[in-house]
């Protein structure tokens, strides 16, 4: 008898852990794929706390009214892409670069936070970028902080991963991924063998539901999230 409720017990753990396996496995899919979906201008669920815009949008709105672009933009969340003009340094050796929008008088100063990113920067390329906004603006907006997408959401994604590998039982989602996980887990464990090796694109009816499923069951408080500052 004792040795039957220790291969239940053993049995049970194992297939928690599965379900840990599998639910990690299809969260960081489905940011990767969130993450993607943004890069691409798409309808993502990040895009919806990161402002996408131009220099020369930028520019237009600072030069009518720059209370108003201050109040819209300081510490607010950016994606910029631009073609990489000449890395210039400040007096205490940051660098920084200027940016042209659709004609040589829209500029926008932008200030970079990692000098080895800058050095990897050649002019001419595209740069694709996460900034902050600022109230530190006096002839032209400036965006500081900035880092390229790739090396922003990278980081995002270990961050987030990191966090969700910390979670123990019946700890509360401090955000939208982390209910999305504990959803995932929750369903594995209810419907043994369903997502073993699933991957999001694998059967589109299958996963809608599965991902419908999922999503319904999180509470409405959970769903908020907040993007880090590069």
């Amino acid at each position: 008898m004792k040795n039957l409720i220790a291969v239940s017990i053993l049995t049970l753990i194992g297939f928690s852990a599965f379900a840990n396996d599998n639910a990690k496995r299809l969260t960081e899919m489905l940011i990767n794929e969130d993450i993607n979906i943004f890069k691409t201008a798409g309808d993502s669920i990040i895009g919806e706390k990161i402002l996408i815009v131009s220099a020369s949008d930028l520019n237009k709105e600072f030069s009518n009214d720059q209370t108003k672009y201050e109040k819209k933009y300081d510490n607010q969340l950016i994606n910029i892409i631009t073609q990489a003009p000449e890395v210039k340094t400040d007096l205490n050796g940051n660098p920084s670069i200027v940016i042209n929008g659709d004609n040589q008088s829209e500029l926008v100063s932008i200030e970079l936070k990692n000098r080895d990113e800058a050095l990897n920067i050649k002019k001419g390329s595209e740069l694709d970028l996460i900034c902050l906004g600022t109230k530190d603006n006096v002839k032209l907006p400036v965006l500081k902080d900035c880092v390229t997408a790739d090396s922003y959401f990278q980081k995002f994604l270990e961050m987030k991963m990191n966090n969700i590998s910390q979670l123990k039982e019946g700890d509360t989602p401090k955000d939208f991924f982390e209910a999305i996980y504990l959803s995932f887990k929750e369903f594995d464990i209810k419907n043994p063998n369903k997502l073993d090796g699933k991957k999001l694109d694998d059967n589109e009816t299958d996963m809608d539901e599965i991902l419908e499923t999922v999503t319904d069951s999180i509470k409405e408080e959970s769903k908020e999230f907040t993007m880090p500052n590069p």
